[in-house]
């Protein structure tokens, strides 16, 4: 079933090729920051690196960031299928890693070791947590564009999760037959149904509204264990 788990990173990679956004992208969800409200429906937000405005029916926070489907207008952009932006995908565009690493314990604490502030070590404390409840961590790295992977065993199959900064977040259930994805947009579904042919074993993709982290990081070390 391990196999299998990689397998599903073969599929994301493919779909992921798509994340060279220069302006927008309809297809597929991006990440906005909101800078300010200019009135009820309208807001300046960060999209890349321009600040355009935006119109959005949901009331959104001010410094707040989200995931969303973008369309452009004639004089502004418009957002829908809001989803808060994960707070694991923030930290983590944070940490200098640039290569693919599947992390175990001598390699967590290698990085503990070496970090070089307290949101680094606070990081990987987090991810030496994680595995002491057999909670495991792999980072993906695809031309610096970061996104990370939790997984765990669970009785004849393994579940995981998985966010990216141009997909979202997916989570799965593998079985030595059969890989079932999750991921709240039906656009990004429609990618990972078209890049399934990259592996040999059946997959089936359902849209499901909300993503959870199978280890939701803490800003605590109480109780982490080297």
């Amino acid at each position: 079933m391990l196999s299998n788990l990689f397998k599903i990173g073969k599929i994301l990679k493919e779909t992921n090729r798509l994340n060279g956004i220069k302006e927008f992208n309809t297809q597929i969800p991006i990440k906005i920051e909101v800078i300010k409200e200019i009135n009820p429906i309208t807001y300046k937000i960060k999209l890349g690196r321009k600040e355009v405005d935006t119109k959005s029916s949901i009331p959104l926070e001010i410094g707040k960031k989200y995931f969303a489907i973008v369309k452009e207008k004639k004089n502004y952009v418009e957002i829908s299928n809001l989803k808060e932006y994960p707070k694991l995908l923030d930290k983590l565009e944070k940490i200098p890693i640039s290569t693919n690493i599947h992390l175990d314990k001598e390699k967590i604490i290698k990085h503990l070791s070496n970090s070089t502030d307290k949101n680094e070590f606070l990081f990987f404390a987090n991810i030496l947590l994680a595995l002491q409840k057999k909670i495991y961590h792999i980072f993906i790295n695809n031309k610096n564009n970061k996104a990370i992977m939790q997984y765990k065993f669970n009785k004849n199959k393994i579940k995981f999760y998985a966010c990216y900064k141009f997909l979202g977040e997916i989570e799965g259930d593998i079985t030595p037959t059969k890989i079932t994805l999750y991921t709240p947009y039906q656009n990004v579904a429609n990618l990972l149904i078209n890049n399934s042919n990259e592996i040999d074993i059946d997959i089936e993709v359902f849209i499901k509204e909300n993503i959870k982290e199978l280890y939701e990081f803490t800003n605590s070390l109480i109780d982490i264990k080297v």
